[in-house]
């Protein structure tokens, strides 16, 4: 019998991981998120990390869950949609690895011991500016204008890691700050887009009796814009307390209707498509704290815990998980069971972190530790249950 070429390809060990970009873009930023907050468990018990002399403990903690993190789970999401968004094969192989690479040097380098500032912010770029390249090349190839926003948006994560790290070499707080809120806000503004484009149709065909998402198309126009003004205002004018009242409190009436529409009771049945419904709805409840700092300042770490913790880590792993099950040709009505727990640890790390402060009921620290522990325990799973689903090929025996 004379099997394809092609065939015996995807079958040989290891070549299934260079693929597709999600298979190691999703593996690294599960492990780097497990590893991360380890670290930051051990630096809150008192433990000295050599590294953080260039960052600083908070802004290290920050940065690295947004351009360590958060970026590289956007790569492995955008480079595996663009190729079905234009047809065109996106990067595998060795330039996989040459980007996966850049982006462990950007992690790595600043606990080398004597290295120059400069030298490490550059190291650090060089993920995101390969990124753009790989994202913008087949989009312009073929002219998928609907599409050049998330070319914008790359472009824009790394001009904002390029000042942050100007900020920090400069030792401007203030600068460093609001460049890490700004990206913070650029990543909810992708969630806000790309969750109008598929999360209704998700929860519409993800349930056993399909319904009819509410979709309201003035709304969805709107809703982009009113979040670039919530950003602007919070990130450059908080001090107008009022103003981020009123703009905080109209994101949250917008979103919370959008959210609505989707909604339907079916969907507690079906993890895939309930953890996208609650990290949505972390972003509706972070709006409302936001608000509620304008009589309560202190709410400030609380609110971005709700994004960050909520929304972007919930959403995130919703989404790696649907993404990684869909694309190795496996059914998304039988996803694993152990994504139950993974989501649940996920929502209770963030209930955890934002709602025992005000109950001080624990000491700070002990909170932090909580949280973190079920953080790690959450990704720990996710990580077990899907290293097989990543490094295999697929189960259908299709390229990618």
């Amino acid at each position: 019998m004379n099997i394809p070429l092609n065939n015996l390809n995807q079958n040989k060990p290891g070549v299934a991981l260079w693929q597709l970009s999600f298979r190691p873009c999703f593996l690294l930023a599960n492990l780097f998120a497990i590893i991360l907050m380890v670290v930051w468990l051990m630096i809150q018990q008192g433990m000295h990390i050599p590294g953080m002399v260039y960052y600083g403990i908070n802004y290290w903690h920050a940065h690295e869950m947004i351009f360590g993190y958060t970026l590289m789970v956007i790569a492995g999401f955008l480079l595996t949609a663009i190729k079905n968004w234009t047809g065109i094969q996106t990067v595998q192989g060795r330039q996989l690895k040459l980007l996966m690479f850049a982006w462990m040097l950007g992690r790595v380098m600043v606990f080398v011991p004597h290295i120059p500032t400069l030298f490490i912010a550059l190291i650090d770029m060089l993920f995101p500016l390969m990124l753009i390249y790989f994202v913008a090349q087949p989009l312009i190839k073929v002219a998928n204008k609907r599409n050049y926003m998330m070319i914008v948006i790359i472009v824009l994560m790394s001009l904002l890691n390029a000042i942050f790290h100007w900020a920090v070499i400069n030792g401007s707080p203030l600068w460093a700050s609001r460049i890490l809120l700004l990206s913070l806000m650029l990543i909810l503004l992708l969630i806000t887009v790309m969750s109008g484009r598929v999360f209704a149709m998700f929860s519409q065909n993800g349930v056993e009796q399909r319904y009819q998402s509410k979709i309201y198309p003035n709304l969805e126009r709107a809703l982009p814009f009113a979040l670039v003004i919530f950003a602007i205002i919070w990130v450059f004018f908080a001090h107008l307390q009022w103003l981020l009242f009123l703009i905080a409190t109209i994101n949250a009436l917008m979103h919370g209707m959008r959210l609505h529409g989707w909604y339907n009771a079916q969907i507690w049945q079906k993890p895939l498509v309930w953890v996208l419904h609650v990290g949505y709805a972390f972003m509706v409840l972070g709006f409302a704290f936001v608000a509620a700092m304008a009589v309560l300042p202190w709410l400030h770490f609380m609110a971005l815990h709700v994004f960050t913790v909520g929304c972007l880590a919930i959403v995130t792993m919703g989404m790696m998980a649907r993404v990684s099950y869909g694309h190795t040709g496996r059914n998304l009505h039988q996803p694993p069971k152990v994504l139950w727990y993974c989501f649940v640890l996920l929502v209770l790390s963030t209930v955890t972190r934002v709602a025992l402060p005000l109950m001080n009921l624990i000491s700070y620290p002990n909170i932090i530790l909580l949280s973190g522990g079920l953080w790690i325990i959450a990704y720990g799973l996710f990580v077990i249950r899907y290293l097989p689903i990543w490094i295999q090929p697929r189960v259908d025996g299709k390229s990618g």
